[in-house]
């Protein structure tokens, strides 16, 4: 059996994340096994699914800028201890430079792998983009979540090169197929009348996510239609300011912040609209999930064109402002009629999470001396 270790943030329920535990579970463990080098010492969402899955987690000190040379060595001293890991899969990008030339050092293959489009220019991205910069000079292989993510993090050169791949966030579509029998069976379930629209969204309470203007939409909704709930699915660092801002604009009793949670598919299904707002995405798994599930999206241009799958899915840029997109999300609530089975849709497009893991277990066992 193959390991590959996989060096991440932490292994909670983010975008990232979720992809690769999808990946995880569907890929072929008695031929390849995952391995994970976090920098959290709490336990976080996904460690004890990886532990059941065979995998095994090992941790590191987080990168702060000042600490680069304690950092590499951490890295040093676990490729010369581990040498079973032939292959290292590289998801956190501020400190790939350091850790991927550590495993080149040790004769590893390495991969950088992009989940993200640039953010707004700030310090903070500023500094990100000087510390990942040399990772288009280290690594042997790159991927992305899509051509936009991989042009911002990689540059054109190497998204137009051979060992440049785009991998799709796959996701395991059976779980979201939806009749509108369906749709009603998980509204009910919830405890929400049929009657109530839905509006929903599934993504951390961050800036990046805009969930500010979300609310405000909502609450432009909510005076045209009384009766409706925003539901949202995440947490954050911002969840205290958002219930706050949702009591300012007067929605604060039709809110729901649900958190963290396991039954994503059946939310989606009990959902009669999808609302992203995001000021920039790699791809979003939760767009996919959403259209897969036979929801109608409505997302902003920060998401790529290439999430965009099915006819009822649709982007509208921010600039156009909250008014704009609550009249677009109306549009959608007035509309509804019984909700369709987009699942055969999706998997045409290569979002099937099965696809996804099958080449990449060809592809690690390529790389395999």
């Amino acid at each position: 059996m193959m390991r590959v270790l996989h060096v991440i943030g932490a292994m909670d329920r983010g975008g990232a994340e979720t992809m690769i535990m999808n990946l995880y579970r569907a890929i072929d463990r008695d031929v390849v096994q995952f391995d994970f080098v976090v920098h959290e010492e709490r336990p976080c969402d996904y460690d004890e699914e990886i532990q059941d899955l065979g995998g095994r987690l090992y941790r590191v000190p987080r990168f702060t800028g000042s600490n680069m040379l304690s950092y590499r060595r951490a890295f040093r001293e676990f490729f010369g201890e581990h040498g079973e890991h032939r292959v290292v899969h590289g998801h956190i990008g501020s400190s790939a430079a350091m850790y991927l030339s550590e495993a080149k050092r040790a004769k590893r293959y390495t991969i950088a792998h992009s989940h993200a489009q640039n953010y707004p220019l700030s310090l903070e991205q500023l500094a990100f983009r000087v510390l990942s910069y040399p990772t288009r000079f280290i690594a042997d292989y790159y991927m992305a979540c899509s051509s936009e993510a991989g042009r911002d993090r990689f540059g054109s050169r190497i998204v137009q090169a051979e060992n440049f791949k785009v991998l799709k966030n796959g996701i395991a579509l059976e779980q979201y197929r939806c009749d509108q029998a369906a749709h009603l069976a998980c509204k009910k379930a919830y405890g929400y009348d049929v009657s109530v629209p839905l509006v929903g969204h599934v993504g951390r309470l961050d800036s990046v996510k805009n969930h500010r203007f979300l609310l405000e939409v909502f609450s432009l909704v909510k005076k045209e239609i009384p009766n409706a709930r925003l539901v949202c699915v995440g947490r954050g660092p911002l969840a205290d300011d958002l219930k706050h801002a949702a009591c300012e604009l007067g929605i604060g009793e039709s809110v729901d912040f649900l958190g963290v949670r396991e039954d994503i598919p059946n939310l989606l299904k009990a959902f009669d609209a999808f609302v992203f707002p995001s000021f920039k995405e790699g791809l979003s798994i939760a767009v996919i999930e959403a259209q897969s599930s036979g929801l109608p999206v409505l997302a902003s241009t920060g998401v790529p064109e290439g999430a965009i799958l099915v006819e009822d899915a649709t982007r509208l840029p921010l600039s156009q402002g909250a008014a704009a997109w609550a009249s677009k999300c109306l549009s959608i609530l007035d509309s509804a009629c019984d909700r369709r089975d987009n699942v055969d849709e999706v998997r045409l497009q290569g979002f099937d999470i099965d696809d996804s893991a099958r080449w990449l277990e060809r592809f690690y066992l390529s790389r395999q001396p």
